[in-house]
């Protein structure tokens, strides 16, 4: 069965009072927006047709696919109008169109092919051909998708005839008592065959208050003439919530990452007090990794098999080496942790550093555009900025590469088995030596030779009874 699927993007998503287009609101790090696209791929359609409106130019930017085709809304008339505008690039196709909103991102792709496969099955026991050119003679017009909910309220309601078909699709509005009771609802997206979509569509209506088309609507013009909507009931009615302000889009962004990381957990990742734990959609995770709560893992951050990252930690677009441990409160960013490395307390790590194997980095250190090389220590309270240190290097407590001369930044390189004494200040450019030393206290200018020991600070003068003279001092002033 051949396939178009239109996404609906156009929206202003007036209820998110923001200037921002809806689809483009992130869960777990990406637009709304990209779960819709991942979830139709499953099926591998021959084209997928976005109708954007709202900031066009933002939405397809984001959406940045090559092979997708655009269509504009230019006013916002309804559902109905929007598919509308999209008949010109399917009008001669003899498939199925998949409508579904851009809004809907827990849909899962899986179930998209579930659907796909059901519609297949119905069209055989028809005994129709899907290629057949005479589509007058078809009786199957498409596929709903439904779910069952204990409370409906809100959501259309699916009337059915006889043999489970299709009369028409009820808002809530609009529904009678009795039709308020039927618990099986609509999801919004539909398989409808092209050429009877197209017909329905040319003879919509907006006798409404709001004066919008309604795609709905185009259930019943079609079962009037005797052709066949079927439903597809989802088992997980989670799957078919729509977002439409943000608590909604708080609740989906609950429920995806409660799926991302019960994912995890079944293939080795332990979660400690999970609800208190966030992971984006890009994160991924070896065995027998463990993350403690108050941890943000973000962006593209891969974590090789076990690592463990400890209390309220932020990670973002980096790869964590095998049996790292990060230690609370740390911030890693656009850097690599490689294998044994030990990162923190309250340590940052930016800007495309990487630590080398069994680099010890400690408590409020933070390194920048640095690279740190093997068995290296900076356990406390340093700056390494725009640095390249070597193997067995000894970092000392506040340590600081000097980089930044107001105009530019500029580069310190430490050799390895250098020393380098607590309280030195390196000013960048400058090279230290292999084995070379730096005396505690020291300021750095020049260049310090392999072996070499520099020491650069004010000669100590001691003032034998400072204290006794000083209180005499006080006193006459008095």
């Amino acid at each position: 069965m051949e396939i178009k699927a239109v996404i609906l993007a156009a929206g202003k998503g007036t209820r998110f009072k923001s200037e921002k287009p809806k689809v483009l609101h992130d869960i777990l790090g990406k637009p709304m927006i990209f779960y819709v696209k991942e979830a139709v791929s499953w099926i591998n359609p021959q084209e997928i047709i976005f109708v954007v409106g709202h900031k066009k130019e933002e939405v397809i930017k984001t959406i940045n696919c090559e092979n997708c085709k655009f269509v504009e809304q230019k006013q916002q008339l309804g559902t109905g109008d929007a598919v509308k505008q999209t008949i010109p690039l399917w009008e001669d196709f003899d498939g199925y169109i998949l409508i579904i909103n851009g809004d809907n991102p827990l849909i899962k792709g899986q179930t998209l092919k579930d659907a796909v496969n059901y519609l297949n099955a119905l069209i055989e026991y028809e005994g129709r051909n899907i290629n057949e050119k005479n589509y007058k003679n078809r009786e199957i017009a498409g596929l709903i998708l439904t779910a069952t909910l204990e409370n409906p309220y809100g959501y259309g309601r699916i009337i059915k005839g006889q043999a489970g078909v299709v009369q028409k699709i009820v808002e809530e509005k609009d529904a009678s008592f009795a039709e308020r009771n039927i618990k099986e609802v609509n999801s919004g997206i539909y398989f409808v065959y092209a050429p009877y979509l197209k017909e329905a569509l040319n003879k919509l209506q907006n006798k409404n208050a709001q004066k919008e088309y309604y795609l709905t609507d185009i259930v019943e013009i079609l079962a009037q003439e005797g052709k066949k909507f079927y439903t597809f009931n989802v088992e997980d009615p989670t799957q078919i919530i729509g977002v439409n302000d943000r608590w909604q889009l708080a609740e989906a962004e609950k429920i995806l990452k409660n799926q991302f990381m019960y994912f995890w957990a079944i293939n080795g990742v332990t979660f400690h007090i999970p609800e208190s734990i966030w992971i984006e959609f890009d994160a991924n995770f070896g065995k027998d990794v463990e993350i403690f709560q108050g941890t943000a893992i973000k962006g593209n951050t891969e974590i090789d098999d076990g690592a463990v990252i400890y209390e309220n930690c932020v990670i973002k677009n980096s790869k964590i080496g095998k049996n790292v441990k990060i230690y609370p409160n740390s911030v890693i960013e656009d850097s690599i942790i490689e294998d044994n490395a030990q990162v923190g307390p309250f340590a940052r790590i930016r800007n495309s550093s990487v630590i080398g194997k069994n680099v010890s980095i400690g408590n409020f250190v933070e390194v920048k555009n640095s690279k740190i090389g093997e068995n290296t220590a900076a356990k406390h309270l340093s700056y390494l900025g725009d640095a390249e240190i070597g193997k067995n290097v000894n970092i000392g407590a506040g340590t600081i590469t000097c980089n930044y001369d107001g105009f530019n930044k500029h580069k310190t390189v430490i050799k390895d088995e250098a020393f380098i004494g607590s309280d030195t200040m390196l000013v960048a450019p400058i090279t230290i030596g292999k084995h070379a030393y730096t005396g505690s206290g020291s300021v750095i200018t020049k260049d310090v030779p392999d072996k070499a020991l520099a020491v650069e600070r004010a000669k100590l003068k001691i003032i034998e009874n400072y204290a006794e003279r000083k209180k005499r001092k006080n006193e006459k002033s008095c």
